[in-house]
């Protein structure tokens, strides 16, 4: 299947590391203030919607989004819709937007650009443990941290 992916920063030193693709969806929302006796104010916010928990996290712009051709097995479900995530990016575009700009109004916005993309997360194996590392930000975690001994008790993000 082809999907797009979040432009991986970090990678991890191994040779040829597996990886699972977690799912997001991205905005470019421009919100439009009216203010009483000023100018009106116009700001853009970017929302990264996670399509799993269902937070949103803003961003200083959009990601450079690049196609792969994955097998099905390495792409996470999303839990979350497509209308559900983008309620959550206004509601937090609305409550950032809201923190800089005084208004008797609440903002109009614009949808600009939104995309689904998958954050990277590497699976690897070093000193004889296995590990994930977070492709944008190159943090490492433990696979047994996140999923049981056993392979069956989860307790993480990761879980299918």
């Amino acid at each position: 299947m082809r999907v797009k992916v979040m432009r991986p920063i970090f990678k991890p030193e191994h040779s040829n590391p597996d990886f699972v693709l977690y799912p997001y969806h991205i905005f470019h929302l421009r919100l439009f203030y009216r203010r009483l006796g000023k100018s009106d104010r116009v700001l853009d916010y970017f929302a990264y919607v996670d399509l799993y928990r269902l937070g949103a996290e803003r961003g200083d712009g959009f990601i450079e989004l690049y196609e792969w051709d994955v097998e099905g097995n390495k792409v996470m479900e999303p839990l979350v819709g497509y209308d559900e995530a983008e309620k959550k990016a206004l509601e937090s575009a609305i409550t950032w937007g809201n923190s800089r700009v005084i208004s008797w109004w609440l903002p109009r916005i614009e949808v600009v650009r939104h995309e689904r993309a998958y954050k990277v997360f590497w699976i690897f194996e070093r000193d004889g443990e296995n590990l994930i590392m977070d492709s944008l930000d190159g943090k490492e975690f433990r696979l047994d941290s996140l999923v049981g001994k056993d392979g069956r008790k989860c307790r993480g993000p990761f879980c299918r």
